[in-house]
């Protein structure tokens, strides 16, 4: 069968203006935003005590996003939870699951009983409804994530130095204990913190085979084999890579295309750059470059961090403080280079609150939310795809003490 010049371009025009529909589809697309809080929280400072009086959050919240305008709506309780700290989302949209922790329990500082709740989502009003929840394995759980086929979640145990990963049944509840590693040692020169094992996130390498986690306490991101039938984690023959002491690995993140991976070092106020071999599962460093602005000389206390869909940009942000009062925090916008994966400052960008724990990028990739724990707000800022450069909206909403964003979208099912 022949075709014509005619065909030709009649076609050409055909698979532009389904591409242009999909684009103005995805960029119009409404996202519910689900906020993890702290419900019992204090924080005290030589001005000012934070929390408890003036947090008066019960738990997840909800806020309809508009992803073509970036109008957001006003959030509103989607479960009663106690201290939904961290969340994550099934990669079906279906289940969200939130790790929480008992500050009134009995133990020492930062070793407080743990929970992991599972919910379904409703995608009419964004409500959530309790499937189960289960303790973590551990204590004062600060971390959670899920693997790509969505049938296993890990748990960061901050207070007991473990890691564990429970299954997830069928119809979204958890299930069985599948693995736990207790990390054990001593790290860096920051005590008493450092004097054992902290692990404070999980995550899954890109093709699903391995697990990082990376330990505050022991300076330290341990490398797993991860069996994604069965659920197990088994050590690799090379099973750590060391960051600088003192540095303490908080978040790790991989590029899109696998190559490189970021540890984000909260005491440090490090990024550590990795190559990344998917073969053997081993990280080798590349580089290391700071993240708190040049010129401020307090404490950088490095929170969050995230890649663009493009792999083009890598984000992070600052709580910044000076001495024991905290300061307005940055985020900081790094070019990340495609051949070598190294990192170029292009700007810290006021985040527009006080204590930035966390910040997350929107599936269209247009905008960056900012999630300051002290000042009870949520500011938008739009993304320069260009430059990765940052801009104001203008638009924030107020959450009492947020501290993770997870987005879902509203017409999936």
């Amino acid at each position: 069968m022949k075709f014509s010049r005619r065909h030709f371009i009649f076609a050409r025009i055909l698979i532009i203006l389904v591409l242009a529909c999909q684009v103005v589809s995805a960029q119009g697309s409404d996202y519910f935003m689900y906020f993890g809080t702290y419900t019992g929280f204090k924080f005290v400072t030589k001005s000012k005590t934070y929390g408890v009086g003036d947090s008066h959050s019960e738990g997840i919240y909800v806020s309809r996003l508009n992803a073509g305008t970036g109008e957001m709506g006003e959030p509103q309780l989607a479960a009663k939870v106690l201290n939904p700290a961290f969340l994550t989302v099934n990669p079906n949209h279906r289940f969200l699951y939130a790790v929480t922790e008992d500050p009134l329990s009995v133990g020492p500082p930062l070793d407080h009983s743990s929970y992991v709740s599972a919910f379904a989502i409703d995608h009419a009003s964004g409500k959530l409804r309790l499937l189960n929840a289960l303790p973590t394995g551990g204590t004062s759980t600060c971390q959670i994530s899920i693997d790509k086929t969505g049938k296993f979640i890990f748990l960061a145990n901050f207070g007991s130095g473990s890691i564990s990963v429970m299954r997830v049944k069928d119809d979204g509840s958890l299930g069985e204990q599948t693995a736990f590693m207790q990390h054990i040692g001593r790290g860096g020169s920051v005590l008493p913190i450092q004097s054992s094992a902290h692990p404070h996130s999980v995550v899954v390498s890109p093709d699903n085979r391995y697990a990082i986690a990376s330990d505050l306490g022991l300076d330290k991101l341990f490398i797993y084999h991860f069996d994604a039938d069965t659920g197990a984690l088994s050590p690799l023959d090379a099973p750590s890579v060391t960051v600088p002491a003192g540095a303490g690995p908080r978040h790790f993140t991989f590029d899109p295309a696998g190559k490189f991976g970021y540890s984000l070092n909260e005491m440090g106020s490090t990024l550590t750059v990795f190559a990344w071999d998917a073969t053997k599962g081993t990280l080798t460093q590349v580089e290391e470059v700071a993240t708190k602005p040049a010129a401020f000389d307090g404490r950088g206390g490095a929170g969050e961090i995230q890649i663009s869909n493009d792999g083009k940009f890598l984000y992070e942000s600052n709580r910044l403080s000076l001495n024991t009062d905290r300061l307005p925090g940055t985020i900081g916008v790094f070019a990340i280079d495609p051949g070598k994966g190294t990192l170029t400052l292009v700007e810290h960008f006021p985040s527009g609150g006080v204590m930035p724990r966390s910040f997350a990028i929107e599936p269209t990739g247009r905008y960056l939310f900012a999630l300051h724990q002290l000042s009870n707000n949520v500011v938008e800022h739009r993304i320069d795809s260009a430059t990765g450069r940052l801009a104001k909206t203008g638009r924030e909403i107020k959450v009492d003490t947020p501290v993770c964003l997870q987005f879902v979208p509203v017409t999936e099912k």
